[in-house]
């Protein structure tokens, strides 16, 4: 997704480097942003603190592409904590960002460099998965990326089925697929 800049790119050369990843959750609730972090330690980073481990399970291969093609990625949250699962139930997610950054500690603990953005989404597609044997459950959260709303058309198509959510019993469409062709409006026909 992002270009490696050259503090980032020495940072990845380094010996003395540890990768992490930093995922950002926005929720649409009081608890607002959830910011968590693989790795050993908490990580503070541009005024925030991701926390280490706790919920984060892991999240799936982020595929890169050259062309504009929507991708989407799961992120494992842990279910034992309550509030995880009632985040997912409550659906005050659907459609926010998500994002996946990159970075590099050094041996003190700190990141090296600005982390790098390897992935960055709108959330769908909740799953709850539960093990009756040992009571521990999974949440997981898919996100697609920017371009799976690239061939949406805004707005609302004038046809019956339509009509019939707006306004039920409404008749007013009802030949509007016999009518209304390909109008060639500002050309020839």
């Amino acid at each position: 997704m992002s270009r490696l800049t050259g503090s980032n790119q020495a940072a990845n050369d380094s010996a003395h480097q540890l990768q992490v990843h930093l995922v950002e959750l926005e929720l649409d609730t009081p608890t607002g942003t959830l910011r968590m972090a693989t790795g050993a330690r908490d990580i503070d980073w541009a005024g925030d603190t991701y926390t280490r481990g706790g919920h984060l399970l892991g999240f799936g291969e982020i595929e890169e592409t050259a062309g504009l093609l929507v991708t989407s990625v799961n992120v494992a949250l842990s279910g034992v904590d309550s509030s995880m699962t009632a985040i997912v139930l409550s659906e005050r997610y659907l459609g926010r960002p998500l994002r996946i950054l990159r970075g590099w500690l050094g041996e003190d603990g700190k990141l090296l460099a600005a982390p790098v953005a390897i992935f960055e989404g709108r959330m769908d597609r909740p799953t709850i998965q539960e093990n009756p044997e040992d009571g521990s459950s999974t949440v997981a959260i898919s996100a697609s990326n920017i371009w799976v709303d690239f061939e949406h058309r805004p707005g609302r198509t004038t046809n019956h089925e339509q009509q019939q959510i707006f306004y039920p019993g409404d008749m007013g469409f009802q030949y509007a697929a016999d009518i209304f062709k390909d109008l060639p409006w500002g050309r020839e026909s």
